[in-house]
């Protein structure tokens, strides 16, 4: 580890499955991650041809959400979609190919009481950062709706991952899988006795939800798990800011949670990891 603000983990690949349309699920050996993180965080992920991380590939690293955190196994897991450079290169790695993270980054996020009725939202591969907290929805016996949207039913996260105490609905652009709409579509129906809603997806996704709120569609309270291309993780570059009512705020350090209503929406866009 290279210090206590900014740890870096040597891990390696145990495997990689893409489960659905260009969405890849990848396990990782992480004793030392596995024990610290924290649901809701992420890591920067290091780039490399080499097995054995002597050469990056790509100067910045990769942002991606803490998808599963297993510490019984000494593991972690990560969901990401191959559509850059760098995430395509990722999706080609073999077990035993070693991987430099670093993080555990990002505060964690604050969750509901034991028993709550929380809904998810997730738009494509926002469902990334929402699985680390279904995890803990199961521990604490937390009422959980999943509202899934994608592209098409190819896109769709596989039902077979999800814990059976999640009642999953979908929503596909083209039909092919749940309903043809919009998932934001979804919570309107959804969100009656929900204690907290907790969305994660495209900006296009978040502002619906804002615009949601304004109009009055959307009464629950409303957590947004922000996502973002970044090119430090810790709060050097500013490039994850984001305007707020107390200000600019950064994902990488003071995110990725933020209550819907604290978003200045009009001057935020976020641009997905590559």
């Amino acid at each position: 580890m290279s210090g206590d603000t900014r740890p870096t983990h040597r891990t390696t690949v145990s495997s990689l499955e893409e489960v659905a349309q260009e969405l890849f699920l990848l396990h990782l050996y992480a004793p030392e991650m596995a024990q610290v993180a924290e649901a809701g965080q992420f890591v920067m992920v290091q780039v490399t041809t080499s097995r054995t991380l002597s050469v990056p590939t790509y100067f910045l690293r990769r942002p991606l959400a803490l998808h599963g955190i297993d510490r019984a196994a000494d593991s972690v897991s990560l969901l990401f979609q191959a559509h850059g450079g760098g995430t395509r290169l990722l999706s080609s790695f073999d077990a035993g190919t070693q991987l430099d993270l670093l993080g555990p980054l990002g505060m964690p996020v604050v969750l509901p009481e034991p028993k709550a009725n929380v809904v998810f939202v997730a738009g494509g591969v926002g469902v990334a950062s929402v699985t680390s907290l279904i995890e803990v929805g199961v521990e604490r016996e937390w009422r959980m709706t999943l509202l899934a949207g994608a592209r098409n039913a190819w896109r769709l996260y596989p039902s077979r991952l999800l814990p059976s105490e999640v009642v999953e609905k979908t929503a596909t652009d083209d039909g092919s899988a749940g309903v043809r709409s919009p998932v934001t579509h979804l919570l309107i129906d959804a969100q009656k006795d929900v204690d907290q809603v907790i969305a994660c997806g495209p900006t296009p996704m978040l502002k619906a939800l804002a615009r949601m709120r304004s109009e009055g569609t959307l009464t629950a309270p409303t957590m947004v798990l922000l996502e973002s291309r970044m090119g430090c993780g810790f709060g050097i570059c500013q490039g994850c800011a984001v305007a707020t009512d107390d200000g600019p705020q950064l994902i990488c350090t003071q995110g990725p949670g933020f209550d819907l209503n604290e978003i200045h929406w009009a001057d935020t866009i976020l641009a997905p990891t590559l």
